[in-house]
Parts: C-alpha cells; sequence; structure tokens
C-alpha cells in the first residue's frame, strides 16, 4: 500500500537521486562522495560506499641512483651486396656501391657456401673492390646477390 500524501511538520519530500521517485526526507540516506558524489537515496537502494573510492596513491621515486649520460656512438655499419658473380680465385668483386670503402680497409665477404672470408681492399673503383687475398669460393652465383654481402670491418676488429 503507496504512502499517505499528507504533510508531516520537518519530514518534507525529496527526489532520489537514482530512481527519480519521490521520497520522504526521513526514508532517505546519503551516499557519501565517490562515483555517485553526495547522492540522496531511498534507505532501501543505500549501500556503503565502494572501499576501493577512499585508495590513496602512494609516491614512486623512479629516480636513477647512479645517471649516467648515454654514450657516443661508435660503430657504424657500411655494407653493401655483391651483384655479379666472382669465381673462386678472383680478386675482384663487383658490388651495389662503393660509397664508404677506401684502400687498406678490412671487409667481410659473404660467399655462396654461407662462409665469411676477411679480405684487404687494394683498390676501389666503378662499383668494384679489388680485395687480396683471392677468394676461396665463388659469391654471387646462386642469383640474386643479396645474400652475399660485403661489410667493412671496424678498425682493429
Amino acid at each position: 500500500m503507496s504512502e499517505a500524501w499528507r504533510y508531516r511538520p520537518g519530514d518534507h519530500y525529496v527526489l532520489d537521486d537514482l530512481s527519480g521517485f519521490k521520497i520522504r526526507r526521513s526514508r532517505a540516506r546519503v551516499i557519501p562522495g565517490g562515483q555517485t558524489g553526495e547522492a540522496l537515496v531511498d534507505a532501501r537502494r543505500w549501500e556503503a560506499q565502494q572501499p576501493q573510492d577512499f585508495v590513496r596513491g602512494v609516491a614512486d621515486d623512479q629516480s636513477v641512483d647512479l645517471a649516467r649520460p648515454r654514450q657516443q656512438t661508435c660503430f657504424t655499419v657500411v655494407g653493401t651486396c655483391v651483384v655479379a658473380p666472382a669465381a673462386a680465385g678472383s680478386d675482384v668483386v663487383a658490388v651495389a656501391s662503393t660509397a664508404g670503402f677506401a684502400v687498406g680497409d678490412q671487409v667481410q665477404i659473404m660467399l655462396d657456401r654461407g662462409e665469411n672470408v676477411v679480405a684487404s681492399v687494394l683498390a676501389v673503383g666503378s662499383g668494384n673492390l679489388t680485395i687480396a687475398p683471392v677468394l676461396p669460393g665463388s659469391v654471387g652465383v646462386l642469383g640474386g646477390g643479396m645474400e652475399n654481402m660485403v661489410l667493412k670491418r671496424a678498425s682493429g676488429a
């Protein structure tokens, strides 16, 4: 049965913030803070505030105890690929680019059989590197050439 809508001194009507229904103030309770933000609701709808609403963050000091500056980059890869086949015993390797290579550089060349060979550059010119010692195996004979890389070795390596 519904409540009689009559006057009660000091017990005025309020609107339930969750349902929108009109209720007496004596039957209303406030849900404190949190997501509801001080909502006024019917006592039958009232719930205690979620304990997680009261959790406060803790300051986390993430400073580094022994900071050091970043080191300079002192290693740069200079490389190219073989563009034409070179047979075993050859001292000239045709490459895509000779940029970055100079006479006296140590280079590492991958043979067709997957082995790496170290050689010295004797001459650089028009897409060719002249090397010593001669190649112990073929280079670029198996196909495309991209699998046969020529890399400049770092000084002292």
